[in-house]
């Protein structure tokens, strides 16, 4: 049968520093708490050395170009939610190079193997964006950065504020309750200098790819 393979083999890479492991748990005591940590999971001993062999690349080199041209900021906190690797929806927060920051904010039970966090069946893309959001605001201050930049504009414009439709409060209750939280922890933010910003999907780095711009 076919279908996505399972990871079994774990990479890491920090400041000249790299293994092959065989379990999350494994690999997570190697990288919490460490700046700039790439670590990423493979279904063969084989992929996972490969991939530190070619540097442990995080993201592409032509995107961090259009970036640089595009003067995205470099003391930023980016977030993005998606679908695409077909497990349900994920959450991303990363600094501008697309190195993971979730794990800042939320527990380790609950980090992917590539540093997102895997919501619960059912939730939304954009619930997944507001969530992105508000962990992105969380490991900003944390972080002692003072913007936050995404690609939604419902969510930046709208929800973050807690401004939510009747339609959309309806359709899922949680979104309101979220919606308010985020706004508390968006206020607080602001009140201390803190921004929130918006980029085209295409030139974020936290993007989990489908984005058209």
């Amino acid at each position: 049968m076919g279908g996505k393979r399972a990871n079994r083999f774990y990479a890491w890479a920090i400041a000249g520093e790299e293994g092959v492991v065989e379990s999350w748990a494994e690999c997570e005591a190697q990288v919490r708490g460490r700046p700039n940590a790439r670590y990423k999971g493979f279904a063969t001993r084989d992929e996972a050395q490969g991939w530190l062999a070619a540097g442990a690349p995080w993201g592409d080199e032509g995107k961090r170009h259009q970036r640089k041209v595009a003067g995205i900021p470099d003391a930023a906190v980016y977030f993005d939610s998606g679908t695409g690797r077909g497990a349900g929806t994920e959450v991303n927060v990363t600094d501008r190079d697309g190195v993971p920051l979730a794990h800042l904010v939320v527990s380790p039970a609950r980090l992917t193997p590539q540093g997102t966090v895997l919501l619960t069946a059912g939730r939304t893309n954009n619930y997944g964006e507001l969530l992105a959001c508000l962990l992105g605001i969380r490991a900003a201050r944390k972080l002692g950065l003072k913007t936050v930049c995404g690609d939604s504009r419902l969510v930046l414009d709208y929800w973050s504020k807690g401004h939510v439709s009747t339609t959309a409060k309806a359709a899922d209750p949680d979104v309101a309750r979220l919606a308010a939280l985020a706004a508390t922890e968006r206020a607080e933010f602001e009140s201390d200098g803190g921004v929130l910003r918006h980029v085209k999907g295409g030139l974020n780095p936290a993007d989990l790819g489908f984005h058209r711009d």
